[in-house]
């Protein structure tokens, strides 16, 4: 399984003001000019039942696996870390759905409690959306390959490992941390961290490099 993290996006496209104030607090307005921060309601932190895997042995340099938490139980450098990548997930800047099912109550499912609640266009966010994006990359990647590359972990890992390649294919997000009110959390920092793992994709640099080291014997 790859775990994906989530981020906010900070920069309005056109202006290039910021944006994105929609979930608490107002960090992006805290630090002009920082186009990508770690989204407060990203999960992550460190397993108390699997190990650390191989893959994650060697990180990209700067990288603190055991680094410290916001309040957080403390970390384990001998346990498996989540997120392994990230992906945008404000519903400030997130993607457009079209909502088909009418609520069946003023609360009902068929809108998921959105307010309002009726069938149209939403904005929304969330991991659940960061996660299908990343999934839409390795789509693309597979065709690239002209095959399935299959578990793409350790050939995540070994294109984040390599400093030229990391520089390129990600977007190192260090600032912010997934802390809420009522549970402690984790910092965004250099490298691989339990907020945003690896980073966000740049994937026109990534799915090529990700092809060449998943086809690796």
């Amino acid at each position: 399984m790859t775990a994906v993290g989530g981020t906010r996006l900070c920069m309005d496209a056109t202006t290039g003001t910021t944006v994105d104030t929609t979930s608490p607090p107002a960090v992006c307005d805290n630090n002009p000019g920082v186009r990508e921060r770690a989204w407060p309601f990203a999960g992550g932190g460190y397993s108390i039942l699997f190990p650390r895997p191989d893959f994650q042995a060697t990180l990209p340099a700067g990288s603190s696996y055991v680094g410290s938490s916001v309040g957080a139980p403390g970390p384990n450098s001998e346990m498996r870390g989540v997120p392994d990548v990230a992906f945008q997930a404000s519903s400030g800047t997130g993607p457009l759905v079209y909502m088909t099912e009418p609520a069946t109550t003023a609360s009902g499912t068929g809108c998921g409690g959105a307010s309002p609640c009726s069938v149209g266009w939403y904005v929304v966010g969330g991991t659940s959306c960061s996660a299908p994006q990343w999934a839409g990359l390795i789509a693309i990647a597979d065709q690239i390959a002209g095959s399935d590359l299959g578990y793409i972990n350790a050939a995540l890992y070994e294109v984040a490992a390599d400093p030229t390649k990391y520089a390129t294919d990600f977007f190192d997000v260090t600032i912010g941390n997934n802390q809420t009110t009522s549970i402690p959390g984790y910092p965004a920092s250099t490298g691989w961290d339990a907020v945003t793992g690896l980073g966000t994709p740049n994937a026109a640099k990534l799915l090529p490099d990700l092809v060449e080291a998943a086809s690796q014997p």
